[in-house]
């Protein structure tokens, strides 16, 4: 979890504060935005932990997957295409694991330009909706008392 707050807290400083930034600048091409991601699995299934890339430079890979499976290793992985979408990149990938029968598929979320950060679907969605309310209210309520 600790991993994934750091990430955001990168995330937040990339894209800066300016009201005139370009949010669509942070978008990487869909051939770059799949090398990022074979380097991340690759990695993992060396044996590297989420976080930055052995190896990667111009751009940075920063790793993040707060689901994996502890104590297993990636044994494999197929990129099995990109999602539609004029968001961020999302590739759908199968991932095979030592001692498990099957394979699970997951998907993950490229952005950024360097560094560049793959992060598991189910983190980049938890990172998106921080500001969310815990508590369901009624439309137009400030969970916010001093609002």
């Amino acid at each position: 979890m600790g991993r994934v707050l750091a990430a955001a807290g990168l995330l937040a400083l990339a894209a800066g504060c300016s009201d005139t930034s370009d949010p669509g600048r942070y978008i990487p091409p869909e051939d770059k935005a799949r090398s990022a991601l074979e380097s991340a699995l690759s990695a993992w299934q060396a044996g590297a932990e989420p976080g930055t890339i052995p190896g990667t430079a111009n751009p940075t890979v920063q790793f993040v997957d707060s689901h994996r499976p502890p104590g297993r290793r990636l044994t494999g992985f197929t990129v099995l295409g990109k999602a539609p979408g004029d968001g961020p990149p999302v590739f759908t990938v199968k991932l095979a694991f030592d001692g498990s029968p099957g394979e699970l598929k997951v998907r993950y979320v490229v952005v950024g330009i360097d560094p560049m950060w793959v992060i598991r679907h189910e983190d980049f969605d938890m990172l998106n909706h921080w500001d969310h309310p815990m508590k369901a209210g009624k439309a137009g309520e400030s969970r916010n008392p001093a609002r």
